[in-house]
């Protein structure tokens, strides 16, 4: 699968791991603060590989 549509979906994943982490724990333990960190990371360079490449 390309980069350029899969990255954007597992930022998704991730940033709605990292938000049902958080509403199950009601704090932002590490374990959510992992996910939103990859969610960050996935959506980042998904714009990078969507607007440079």
């Amino acid at each position: 699968m390309d980069p350029r549509t899969l990255f954007p979906w597992l930022a998704l994943g991730f940033a709605i791991a990292a938000a049902v982490r958080f509403l199950a724990q009601r704090r932002l333990d590490g374990m959510a603060r992992t996910w939103g960190l990859l969610a960050v990371i996935f959506a980042l360079v998904s714009a990078w590989l969507r607007f440079h490449v």
